[in-house]
């Protein structure tokens, strides 16, 4: 009996802590005193059954109970904030008891343990789902449009706006708006990958080019940037002149799905 009570009471909160914590990973919030709050309700769950209860009044049990393990871990500013907070905890509760109810169903009664495999891997697959989600959102909310025109050629292309992107040419002292190379062959198509790497451009080719060292994205090698007539931001049609870019390999647009690193000073 001693072991079966200390099996429940393990595998109750360990539910209720990634219960909380999924919780907190769907609304962004930081949660506090997470393992008290899921400790109070695991000991609720396992002294319930000593307790004899019809299902409405196992139902007002739990609500309260909800309640307050929400109050003891997340802040909120309003009683329309707790409200969300409370539905995502009880959608997240009906997601892992789901989960359960259907191994129950495919393969029978199991063992209290394979509720706590079950949860995590419930956990760790609801965790990766909104780390992609809430990368891709964020990419989407970060990016933009751009219009380059130098002389007579007008390119378009995709931006993101890069808050890690510091870079400034130690000459001019201007922000780099990073591109890759699709993108520079649409300034200079006559100038190879070869001459770029091994540094043979010749640099009146190219409007104000010159190489510069850096330290962060070309990891302590150097760039080669360049001038542009302008850039336009379109949608709020903020113009910029003489705007300098930057040729970078470091891949950064499997990351951002973008081919340019706008400078955080174009925010």
């Amino acid at each position: 009996m001693e072991i079966v009570i200390e099996e429940t009471l393990t595998v109750s909160v360990l539910l209720n802590f990634i219960i909380l914590k999924t919780t907190a990973q769907v609304l962004k919030r930081r949660g506090r005193l997470t393992i008290l709050s899921a400790l109070f309700g695991g000991l609720v769950t396992l002294f319930s059954p000593l307790l004899i209860l019809s299902s409405w009044l196992k139902l007002c049990l739990i609500i309260p109970t909800a309640l307050i393990m929400l109050l003891v871990t997340f802040k909120y500013i309003n009683l329309k904030d707790f409200v969300v907070l409370f539905g995502v905890f009880m959608i997240t509760t009906f997601l892992f008891g789901g989960g359960c109810f259907a191994l129950k169903e495919l393969i029978g009664a199991y063992p209290l343990y394979i509720v706590a495999l079950v949860s995590i891997a419930i956990y760790i697959c609801t965790y990766l789902i909104i780390k992609v989600v809430n990368h891709y959102r964020r990419i989407k909310n970060f990016t933009y449009t751009l219009t380059f025109k130098d002389g007579e050629k007008v390119i378009s292309e995709k931006a993101y706006l890069d808050s890690g992107n510091m870079l400034y040419d130690s000459i001019t002292k201007k922000p780099i708006v990073l591109i890759n190379y699709d993108v520079f062959q649409k300034f200079y198509k006559d100038i190879s990958l070869v001459s770029i790497l091994t540094k043979k451009v010749n640099s009146s080719s190219i409007k104000n080019g010159h190489y510069i060292k850096i330290n962060s994205v070309g990891k302590g090698t150097s760039i080669l940037v360049f001038t542009t007539d302008e850039m336009k931001v379109e949608g709020d049609e903020r113009l910029y002149k003489n705007v300098t870019l930057g040729l970078s390999f470091s891949g950064f647009e499997k990351s951002f799905g973008s081919n340019v690193l706008l400078h955080c000073d174009y925010s």
